[in-house]
């Protein structure tokens, strides 16, 4: 098919991880098909007023469709979500500014914060 349309079924499978996919792959559908809704609601209108012309909106949004994925999107084959995800934070981040904590109680929220974080990690192997 030459068109948008299955697009969530191939993208959003590769770029989440696999306790996400099923949420991303619900609210993708639900946009596709909402998308799909206003396009047959205005294609009449459309039609009327550009006549013969009425394809040349969407071959733009195929042409701009067709630059993002060839220059923007990443590669998704061989590697993981983690690593995808890595990838787009270093590509889309300005720069990253790292200051020490040189304060005496550095060490104290250190510990709070790894305690919080081992609470969290229990928990969510707890769901599983």
């Amino acid at each position: 098919e030459l068109g948008l349309g299955p697009v969530p079924w191939l993208i959003v499978a590769e770029m989440f991880d696999a306790k996400y996919v099923a949420t991303a792959m619900s609210l993708c559908c639900q946009l596709n098909f909402s998308c799909n809704f206003i396009v047959g609601l205005g294609y009449p209108f459309m039609n009327k007023w550009l006549d013969t012309l009425s394809f040349v909106p969407f071959a733009a949004v195929l042409a701009f469709t067709f630059v993002y994925t060839f220059f923007i999107l990443p590669e998704t084959q061989g590697t993981t979500p983690e690593e995808l995800a890595a990838d787009m934070v270093r590509r889309n981040s300005r720069s990253v500014i790292y200051e020490p904590n040189d304060e005496d109680n550095s060490c104290a929220i250190d510990e709070e914060w790894r305690k919080a974080m081992e609470q969290l990690m229990k928990e969510e192997q707890e769901h599983m």
